[in-house]
């Protein structure tokens, strides 16, 4: 008795318009080389993977009985490198794939518009003029600053009262000190005494 036969699902839509004109997902490509007859309808639509969608140009080959998907970019996008450029599809075709093998390459007709490079914003001559305009300003800002509490000094020396100084003791000691003078010894006779007479009348 037979098995009956495990139906594999479909992972896309594939028709054949044209024998150089494809379309898969809706999206048309244009087959550019069929080498060994490595196109084969049935296996794409049964291993085909959505991620392919974004790549210009894209590249299936056989090894093992097996169908292999590479995509690749144009040389000019940003957001390509070494290896998904579409100039490095010779050396991926040697060193990656078995030699001899069965392969074909497709080419997306409508390409995805090219992504922008990020440029760094310059300063226009507008915005340098108010970069500077508010750095005079910051500066007059701080000038003036200095100024008041420059007043604000001077006016508050004007108004403190005047403080006599005392002057320490041990000043006022050695001052008086100074204008004292030691009392001289009187030259004179203390011990002797003028008497005057005076004449009595009888």
């Amino acid at each position: 008795m037979d098995e009956p036969e495990t139906k594999v699902s479909k992972q896309a839509e594939v028709t054949v318009l044209d024998d150089d004109l494809i379309v898969i997902n809706d999206i048309k490509y244009h087959l550019l080389e069929d080498h060994d007859n490595g196109f084969k309808r049935e296996k794409i639509e049964e291993r085909y993977n959505s991620v392919l969608d974004k790549y210009d140009y894209i590249v299936g080959d056989w090894g093992y009985d097996q169908l292999r998907f590479k995509g690749f970019y144009m040389d000019k996008r940003i957001e390509s490198n070494i290896d998904n450029k579409i100039s490095h599809l010779q050396d991926y075709l040697l060193e990656y794939c078995n030699f001899g093998c069965a392969y074909f390459i497709l080419e997306r007709e409508e390409k995805l518009p090219l992504t922008k490079p990020k440029h760094h914003r310059t300063r226009s001559h507008s915005s340098r003029n108010q970069h500077n305009e508010s750095n005079n300003q910051r500066a007059n800002r701080n000038n003036r600053h200095k100024s008041y509490h420059k007043n604000n000094q001077e006016h508050a020396s004007e108004n403190k009262p005047h403080i006599r100084r005392r002057k320490p003791e041990n000043a006022k000691a050695s001052t008086s000190h100074k204008r004292r003078q030691p009392n001289k010894k009187s030259t004179s006779n203390s011990g002797s005494r003028s008497f005057k007479i005076r004449k009595i009348d009888k």
